[in-house]
């Protein structure tokens, strides 16, 4: 006899993770349609609109995905296929601001390096889950042969990226692994040399790499939130952006200055829609106006964390742990760097920022999360 496959339906999920993502992805919204109303173009809302509705689809899609457990064996493939666009964008990817990291698909471009960071989140789940009990071996002789295979893929991925010039998806990726082998169970001394290894590495780069980098830390000396150096020389052209920044989220206040009133978005921040939608959010809704969107990216975090620690599944746990720490500490740097917090860098505001590679490799992600929380029926 044929045997019949057993059919299910999604009785619950998690809404507060779902009602965080479509509030976020509204605030960028509307954000987008006030930046688009004064400067004389719709097309980068209508765009934006195309790519959320596109998004927010295929977070539905990954909701209603049979079994995330299948999915083990899809994380290598989406590793090789990462390292293959990493290596095209090389190849034939525009060249934007000083870094190659797009490709051109005509009416829109993507770039990799948010693919690739989603991918070892999979392939790390994966790999710890069957190498878990070698986790917590004393010899590092062992953990090294173990987990070579890991590090060779991995550490491939970043030096393509760093090619590329996309520092703060090394950071924001490299932070997000960190954070899955301390989920995982290794050992605080391991995790602790790989983190020491990683800031080495960090700082030669900084140090030996493109002169843009260093000028941006001269910047961050003078503008940072703890420790300022008015002895720092720096050309105005250079930390235009970050004073402009500044000062327009210290003219918000408490509750803003209004739509009609916001000056940041009449071009004096050049990247408004993307690295820097946070100010004009902070400028135009005040600090509660920013603090509530920071909190909607709060929530989903520890939602979609306590969501993860209630998984029978290893694999789920670290996969959901995972994705959570991928869109959160993106939203820190992009934060942090809009108040000064950290160092400028490029990076857009997850779910709320222009732009489609990472606005639908962030969905993807919030689709996992439900998909993981949700309750279902089989009949």
């Amino acid at each position: 006899m044929k045997k019949t496959r057993a059919q299910h339906y999604i009785v619950s999920f998690d809404r507060p993770v779902l009602l965080a993502y479509l509030g976020l992805a509204f605030a960028g919204l509307l954000t987008m349609l006030d930046i688009a109303s004064v400067q004389g173009t719709m097309a980068y809302f209508y765009k934006h609109l195309a790519f959320l509705g596109f998004s927010i689809l295929t977070a539905i899609f990954i909701l209603y995905f049979p079994n995330l457990e299948r999915l083990k064996r899809l994380g290598p493939v989406l590793v090789y296929l990462s390292i293959a666009l990493l290596v095209l964008v090389l190849l034939k990817g525009n060249t934007v601001k000083g870094g190659t990291r797009q490709i051109s698909l005509g009416f829109l471009s993507f770039q990799p390096s948010f693919l690739a960071r989603l991918a070892l989140v999979f392939f790390f789940a994966g790999y710890l889950e069957r190498k878990n009990e070698v986790l917590n071996s004393l010899e590092i002789k062992t953990l090294f042969n173990e987990f070579l295979p890991l590090g060779v893929i991995t550490i491939g991925i970043f030096v393509l990226i760093i090619v590329e010039k996309h520092l703060s998806t090394l950071i924001i990726g490299g932070s997000t692994l960190l954070g899955m082998l301390t989920y995982a169970g290794l050992r605080r001394r391991y995790v602790l040399l790989i983190a020491f290894l990683g800031l080495i590495v960090g700082i030669f780069i900084l140090t030996h790499g493109d002169e843009y980098r260093m000028r941006r830390i001269e910047i961050y000396k003078k503008y940072n939130l703890f420790i300022r150096s008015e002895n720092v020389q720096v050309s105005s052209g250079e930390e235009y952006q970050v004073r402009e920044s500044l000062t327009a989220l210290s003219s918000g206040s408490l509750f803003g200055t209004g739509i009609a009133r916001g000056r940041a978005k009449h071009y004096y921040l050049p990247e408004a829609r993307t690295d820097y939608i946070f100010t004009i959010i902070g400028e135009e809704f005040g600090f509660l106006g920013a603090i509530f969107v920071f909190g909607l990216h709060c929530l989903l975090f520890f939602r979609a964390f306590r969501i993860a620690n209630h998984q029978e599944s290893l694999y789920l746990r670290l996969l959901g742990a995972g994705v959570a720490m991928n869109i959160f500490f993106n939203a820190l740097v992009n934060v942090g760097v809009s108040i000064s917090i950290l160092p400028p860098t490029g990076n857009t505001l997850p779910f709320v920022s222009y732009g489609g590679s990472a606005l639908l490799v962030d969905s993807i992600g919030v689709g996992v999360i439900l998909n993981i929380s949700a309750s279902r029926r089989y009949v």
